[in-house]
């Protein structure tokens, strides 16, 4: 059927495009005299072609059988990985402390960060940076305190509440520790540090 429809689709273009052209060398064609006759053959070729292709099954393979059209196949998806500079020795490691551990309103404590790399060892020349969401480093006068770490891989600093009269109540300030070295990825870590009114 679909190569029915093309064969008459193609000769109807031909006849349209052909009986224009013989015009021109003084050749007439009844059936063809009128421009709008040359223009609906070459509209209705123009459909059968179009028809023949959007019927038209896909072609059988050798053996006769039909068999569906192949899927579609999605490329996998790429895995995120890390990536680490070359010797890197991958992420700091923090733990940290407070002493003491609750602090009176008015009062201070000790921090105490030890950055380890990840077999354990001190990491000596870390930058460290605590922040707090409240009080101060009596370093610094701020809520943020930024020093190195030592030989053995720690950092100390004192933070201080504020006065014991800006206190109605037991609270406790969260604390954001993040140490950085050359070759090494970030360290991050949290202190919860409580307060209470005695």
């Amino acid at each position: 059927m679909e190569t029915v429809l093309l064969s008459a689709g193609i000769a109807c273009l031909i006849a349209a495009i052909v009986g224009g052209g013989l015009k021109a060398f003084g050749i007439e064609i009844p059936m063809l005299q009128s421009l709008a006759r040359q223009l609906l053959l070459g509209t209705f070729g123009t459909i059968l072609v179009v028809i023949s292709f959007a019927t038209s099954s896909p072609p059988k393979p050798p053996d006769g059988k039909t068999s569906p059209p192949p899927s579609p196949t999605r490329a996998p998806l790429a895995t995120p990985t890390r990536v680490t500079l070359p010797g890197a020795s991958g992420p700091l490691h923090l733990s940290v402390n407070n002493n003491p551990r609750v602090v009176v309103a008015g009062g201070q404590t000790t921090i105490l960060v030890r950055v380890t790399d990840r077999m354990g060892n001190a990491v000596a020349g870390a930058r460290v940076r605590v922040s707090a969401g409240g009080g101060s480093f009596a370093a610094t006068g701020v809520t943020n305190a930024d020093g190195v770490t030592d030989a053995q891989g720690l950092f100390r600093t004192n933070w201080q509440t504020y006065e014991a009269r800006a206190y109605t109540g037991e609270m406790s300030y969260a604390m954001r520790i993040e140490a950085t070295k050359e070759g090494f990825e970030k360290g991050v870590t949290e202190l919860t540090v409580p307060v209470s009114l005695k």
